[in-house]
């Protein structure tokens, strides 16, 4: 296995830049490496953190990721996480989200890394999975990292359903991200910016769910709870056929420690079951076609992406397991009749 990551932390610029630079910057991508080196799914070996000098241009960067990229297989898995200050200009061509690097000028987006080559680099790889990180403002402008005319040029390039890419940023609804620490962290995180320091208090410390592994949903939700519970801006999560239960980092959590896992009783409880692990206790579920009905009903009423991938997901089992017509019926008038929520 030759699984990669990247760390983009360019927390300095120029004096005449324009540009604040936030020592959390630098704390945080020191600290992602520091998370990578202690997990047994990646390891010392598997990682690079670029401050200072190491991106101060953006061939610089795009250089190292070129570098992981290359070094990814199919069975492997393409993490990049950037820290940094983020910018949108409508009037580029494209209107791409676009990342600061050491060289970066406020006023002067060609002196910035363009998301767009970013993300070229993520989609050529051949690793199975490819996750991006953003901590920076605009980085709910971000699209999915599939789709569009590129994955026209590139097709197949993700592979099969369950792999694909996921994209976990700071905001989702607003577009300023708060780069100053967070206090409620306890030392060294609260010297990183609270997106960061939150979501690697997860990583260090990880989940009392009951799975040797955090999974893409286990780790959105966990780290939507600390931000909520501590007053900061909802993250975001844009999934391309990775699904929720694709496992990312190691559970550091002692089992000790750890809940007991339970079977849900409501159609509310297994959506929050489902929520961060879509195919654990799956067959016990579907061994009550009347309960899937309610779940995916209410899912696919919902909003939001998470819940209609979900809700597609579920239903795409139904199709296959539910053979019998009045099991399917069973299950098709509970999708008919779920309440809207």
């Amino acid at each position: 296995m030759a699984s990669r990551a990247l760390v983009i932390g360019p927390g300095e610029y120029a004096e005449d830049s324009g540009l604040p630079g936030h020592p959390t910057i630098r704390a945080s991508a020191l600290m992602y490496g520091h998370a990578l080196a202690g997990d047994a799914m990646w390891g010392p070996e598997s990682y690079r953190v670029l401050v200072g000098e190491q991106a101060r241009t953006a061939d610089d960067v795009m250089r190292a990721l070129q570098g992981a990229a290359d070094a990814t297989g199919p069975e492997d898995v393409l993490l990049v996480v950037y820290v940094g200050h983020g910018q949108y200009w409508s009037d580029v061509p494209g209107g791409q989200v676009h990342f600061s690097v050491g060289s970066s000028y406020k006023d002067k987006p060609w002196t910035w890394l363009s998301s767009w080559y970013l993300y070229r680099a993520m989609r050529k790889a051949k690793a199975r999975l490819k996750v991006l990180i953003a901590d920076c403002c605009y980085s709910n402008m971000l699209p999915i990292l599939s789709g569009g005319d590129e994955a026209l040029v590139l097709p197949g390039v993700l592979g099969r359903r369950d792999e694909g890419s996921c994209v976990f940023t700071a905001v989702r609804n607003v577009r300023a991200a708060d780069a100053e620490g967070c206090s409620s962290l306890p030392a060294p995180l609260d010297r990183c910016t609270p997106f960061s320091g939150h979501l690697l208090r997860v990583l260090q410390g990880g989940t009392k769910d009951h799975k040797d592994r955090l999974t893409i949903g286990l780790l959105r939700e966990a780290v939507r709870r600390e931000m909520e519970d501590c007053a900061h801006q909802a993250p975001g999560m844009l999934l391309n056929d990775a699904r929720d239960g694709t496992p990312l980092f190691t559970n550091q959590m002692e089992r000790r420690l750890r809940d007991q896992s339970q079977v849900p009783a409501s159609a509310e409880d297994w959506i929050r079951h489902l929520m961060l692990d879509q195919d654990y206790l799956l067959d016990v579920l579907f061994g009550d076609e009347r309960m899937v009905g309610d779940i995916v009903g209410t899912l696919s009423r919902r909003p939001d992406d998470a819940s209609q991938s979900l809700a597609r997901h579920l239903d795409e089992k139904a199709n296959t397991r539910f053979q019998e017509a009045e099991t399917f019926a069973r299950y098709w008038n509970r999708v008919e009749r779920a309440p809207r929520t």
